[in-house]
């Protein structure tokens, strides 16, 4: 019997990864060219323009979809922890996607099978980044637990290597961004860019501080102001905010499926109070599907589905509502999102 890997080492075979391609719209003929940063570029976007994050498998089994229109209910329908590129049936043959746990692992083994040397490590997430706030104030205890996994990608004479993350969601950087302290890419729009940050994970002043602390590496985002259409440099109006840090340390296989568990079966996980589907569109706004119970209003159950982002700012926009019910979710599912049923 075949010893168990410590580390992920699994790849997809050259038929996955041309269906893999084909799903994200490029040509599979891609599968034949040398590992570079712009094939790196190049399938990193498109699976952002393609699929979404995703969280419907938690909370709808195959057989509830399949059956009489009924209330969606939340929590996990998760009865184990998801195998080594579990997602792959979920993004190439039913054209939806799945949280981080599964969108991340899924992708590194594409990246594997391409030629790309990955590394998983695990993340916490800022749990207020949406809400702006300064690169240089700390609103304290709004880190997560470790219940996020991001990749560092490089190739044999790469040179640089690279953090990607195709399962962060609203918000996330669609951009290879280079593991260098101080690193920044721009968006697909003048109004966003990204930095990287080499630091220990940042915390109020105020709090007592860590006995031990080992530098990691910290996401940030930054918007600028709609209205100013140069690409943003030092003069132009924004606002940073933490999106997430990650120590250096590829995880075991084990440790991932701990942490798997956590998001998705413990009963804190956070992925089991909201329903969610986001994907990016091109030129960088969001098309977002999200329902928590606190948005129950009169006892109407009622999704909501915004555009953000993008030329148009990050106000939401083009709001609409869909019932919570499995009906009228998989009709909009299937139309707006290009979901499969089977």
């Amino acid at each position: 019997m075949p010893r168990e890997p410590t580390f992920a080492t699994d790849a997809l075979d050259p038929a996955q990864i041309a269906a893999y391609l084909t799903r994200i719209e490029l040509a599979p003929a891609l599968a034949d060219s040398a590992p570079s940063l712009k094939l790196l570029s190049d399938v990193y976007l498109n699976h952002h323009l393609h699929v979404p994050k995703d969280t419907t498998s938690m909370h709808v089994t195959k057989e509830a979809w399949n059956g009489p229109s009924q209330p969606i209910v939340l929590g996990s329908s998760l009865n184990a922890m998801p195998l080594r590129t579990a997602g792959f049936d979920r993004i190439v043959r039913l054209h939806a996607g799945g949280y981080c746990w599964a969108n991340n692992p899924t992708f590194a083994a594409l990246l594997r099978g391409l030629g790309f040397r990955v590394s998983e490590v695990s993340a916490k997430v800022y749990k207020n980044w949406a809400n702006l706030d300064t690169l240089d104030k700390i609103v304290r205890n709004r880190w997560g637990t470790i219940t996020h996994v991001v990749l560092v990608v490089d190739w044999p004479g790469s040179g640089d290597r690279y953090v990607l993350d195709v399962g962060f969601g609203g918000g996330g950087c669609p951009i290879p961004m280079p593991l260098r302290n101080g690193a920044t890419v721009l968006g697909l729009n003048p109004y966003e860019a990204w930095t990287l940050r080499h630091e220990p994970l940042p915390h109020d002043p105020e709090d007592e501080p860590p006995i031990d602390v080992i530098p990691g590496y910290t996401m940030y985002r930054r918007t600028s102001q709609v209205g100013f259409c140069s690409v943003p440099d030092a003069d132009t109006p924004s606002t940073w905010t933490h999106q997430l840090h990650f120590l250096l340390a590829s995880v075991t296989i084990r440790d991932i499926g701990l942490f798997d568990f956590y998001s998705q079966g413990h009963p804190l996980a956070a992925f089991t109070g909201f329903f969610l589907v986001t994907r990016l569109l091109p030129g960088g706004a969001r098309r977002s599907l999200i329902y928590s119970e606190n948005m129950a209003c009169d006892g109407k159950r009622l999704a909501r589905v915004y555009t953000t982002g993008g030329l148009g700012g990050d106000g939401p926009r083009d709001v609409e509502y869909v019932p919570m019910e499995t009906g009228p979710m998989r009709a909009f599912l299937e139309r707006e999102f290009g979901f499969v049923f089977e």
